[in-house]
């Protein structure tokens, strides 16, 4: 039943006329949670396909957006499924954009990596298939096969969300042992909700950053289990999942200070052989190849930063603008992420090699995002530090540790007003998401002018869920009657 609800909810996202799975599908998969909870590892089972519809009916209501780098991203998977290259000028030409400089190849320029296409895939193919055989049972053309139309955007959106909602699951997981899992869930849910990456997940999912985040949670994950269990198995693992990374952001190269430090430190216990490190180093290469084999067709070099020489500048960053500026900083806009920070430095005393190379790598992709010219994005349609949701899993590690702090003040309920802190801050990020769409702040409001906003979207949202329930019911109620007829 789960399975069933589960389906029929990721067919009202990809299928928006027939959008009666949107609210049906997840409803059926609670049941089928709630019927299947009788044995308890049955139910840890269905737990997460039933958070997975849930998220595919939001996402459903919400009606993703294909804005910003978007069209760059997606062109990938389009010309290699349906031209089998990645001469994009029938894609640009398609969206209206100007197809600006060509490279040495002859190539039109994308600066975009190729790691969301090839993780997008899976959901791609499937929805093409699915309208093909929709196409032959129903006899009428209601999509165009061409690969660009809104089934197809909205299959990418299913792959982001399964990433993110996984990356949380894995964080979680991770958490568990450290903290307990209250505050590991806590935790793995609050900073999803908290920071860019909600935005990104539901938002506008054909970006990299959604993708992004459930891959580093996933090297994370992997490197937890190196360190517990290390093996030829688990490090090549770590090295897949740093090729992924990679794959999604070229920037998660970043994560090799995570790694590094654990290779250093089993190498000098005689913990990890070399051989185990070598077989990582192959595996992130394979996994980082598809990048490389774009870089060498687009621009004629396996390696190469596709924006120019003059796009990085790592000896004069400005290091407080992408962290504090009202434009887009990562702490101004999302202000929980600073206590994540906060609470990385507290883990010290707990971990000084997961709490530590967390901090570094951090700090290195502060750094890195402070190199570039643009580093506040004010001109790039970006909500908040849309560039830092590559370390976002580890702010969750340091929101983790914080929480664990403030609890241990807290007698009575001690997890309740953290809780409540959090949820508070997710309706802020709501509101602020609610304003971004509406193009109402490039740049960051005045606070007394946010302040009021945020209030009269809280207002307007509340009446605007129950309006949409009441109308989901009614819909759902005619389709039935109307097909048992």
């Amino acid at each position: 039943m789960v399975g069933v609800g589960l389906s029929w909810a990721a067919q009202g996202v990809i299928d928006p006329l027939r959008p009666t799975g949107r609210l049906l599908g997840p409803l059926l998969a609670l049941l089928g949670l709630v019927l299947g909870s009788r044995t308890r590892v049955r139910w840890k089972n269905l737990l997460f396909p039933t958070i997975l519809a849930m998220t595919f009916g939001v996402s459903a209501h919400i009606q993703t957006e294909f804005r910003a780098d978007s069209g760059a991203y997606f062109a990938y998977l389009r010309s290699l499924v349906f031209d089998g290259d990645l001469d994009f000028a029938n894609e640009w030409e398609h969206w209206g954009w100007e197809k600006g400089r060509r490279t040495r190849t002859g190539m039109v320029h994308n600066a975009q990596s190729v790691g969301p296409a090839v993780l997008w895939s899976p959901a791609y193919l499937a929805t093409h298939a699915y309208l093909v055989v929709d196409r032959w049972l129903t006899g009428t053309s209601r999509y165009e096969l061409d690969g660009y139309g809104a089934p197809y955007r909205r299959a990418a959106a299913l792959d982001t969300l399964i990433l993110v909602v996984g990356g949380a699951a894995l964080l979680v997981n991770l958490m568990t042992p450290m903290f307990g899992m209250p505050i590991a869930l806590v935790a793995g849910v609050g900073v999803v909700l908290t920071s860019p990456v909600l935005y990104y997940a539901l938002v506008v999912p054909t970006m990299a950053h959604g993708v992004t985040f459930g891959a580093a949670a996933a090297l994370v994950a992997a490197w937890d289990r190196a360190r517990r269990i290390p093996s030829l198995k688990s490090w090549t693992m770590l090295g897949a999942a740093l090729g992924l990374v990679m794959l999604s952001r070229w920037q998660g190269a970043l994560y090799a200070l995570l790694i590094l430090p654990l290779a250093v430190q089993g190498l000098v216990r005689k913990r990890v052989r070399a051989g185990w490190l070598l077989a990582a180093a192959g595996s992130t290469l394979l996994l980082f190849s598809p990048q490389l084999i774009a870089w060498k067709i687009l621009y004629g070099r396996w390696i190469t930063i596709p924006q120019g020489p003059g796009f990085l500048d790592f000896w004069s960053p400005n290091l407080l603008g992408p962290l504090f500026s009202a434009d887009h900083g990562f702490f101004n806009w999302t202000p929980v992420m600073f206590l994540c920070v906060v609470g990385l430095l507290m883990g010290l005393r707990q971990s000084l090699w997961l709490f530590g190379s967390s901090l570094l790598v951090f700090a290195a992709t502060a750094w890195v995002n402070g190199s570039v010219p643009d580093y506040d994005l004010a001109a790039g349609d970006a909500f908040g530090a849309r560039r830092f949701t590559l370390v976002v899993p580890l702010m969750a590690l340091g929101l983790g540790a914080f929480l664990q702090a403030a609890t241990g003040v807290l007698r009575r309920a001690p997890l309740l007003a953290p809780t409540a802190f959090l949820l508070l801050f997710f309706l802020w990020n709501v509101g602020l998401i609610s304003h971004f769409r509406a193009r109402k702040y490039p740049e960051m409001a005045p606070l007394e002018r946010l302040v009021g906003d945020q209030a009269r979207s809280l207002r307007l949202a509340s009446q605007e869920i129950l309006g949409w329930v009441l109308v989901e019911l009614r819909q759902a109620f005619h389709d039935v009657v109307h097909h048992v007829k």
